[in-house]
């Protein structure tokens, strides 16, 4: 594995995004016994929705001398900065990367622990953060942030999942 049992959660800008659209930025850090760390770069795009971190998210400087695995080398600027974030030198490697879309899957593809948006929703849900998965998975997509969603397929497997779970 290319990220530590032990360190930080590095968030990206998409993920961060979504959970602000839908007020559960808050998760992060009641989910994760990590530091919830987050590049520069990406913190400034979100700052249109999120102008000052939270006390509990840090903000570190982009890491650019990080070579990204070959797998991840077409990701975009911002998916980029996550990556190389979470690819520090320990004690700073992360543990968990917060990722969206296909770039997710590189990620893991690459060794890398990759989750997005639903599996924080999902990991909320079964700890009792959350009452229910489908009202956020609705408001993501009334929202504007499908962006962040499985396919349909997916969706409805989940669905049964979840149901199964009750």
């Amino acid at each position: 594995m290319l990220t530590s049992a032990d360190g930080p959660v590095v968030v990206g800008d998409t993920t961060m995004r979504a959970l602000v659209a839908i007020r559960r930025q808050k998760l992060l850090p009641q989910l994760y016994d990590a530091p919830i760390v987050m590049a520069r770069s990406n913190f400034e795009a979100v700052c249109g929705v999120l102008p000052e971190p939270p006390h509990w998210l840090n903000v570190r400087d982009d890491r650019p001398e990080i070579e990204l695995p070959q797998r991840c080398e077409t990701a975009t600027a911002s998916e980029a900065a996550t990556i190389r974030l979470a690819l520090s030198p320990p004690p700073d490697r992360a543990s968990f990367v917060l990722l969206e879309g296909p770039i997710k899957e590189r990620a893991q593809l690459s060794f890398i622990k990759a989750q997005g948006t639903v599996s924080i929703l999902v990991a909320a849900y079964r700890c009792g953060k959350l009452t229910a998965v489908r009202p956020m998975i609705k408001a993501l997509e009334r929202l504007g942030h499908a962006e962040v969603l499985p396919e349909p397929a997916m969706l409805d497997a989940l669905w049964k999942a979840l149901d199964d779970l009750d």
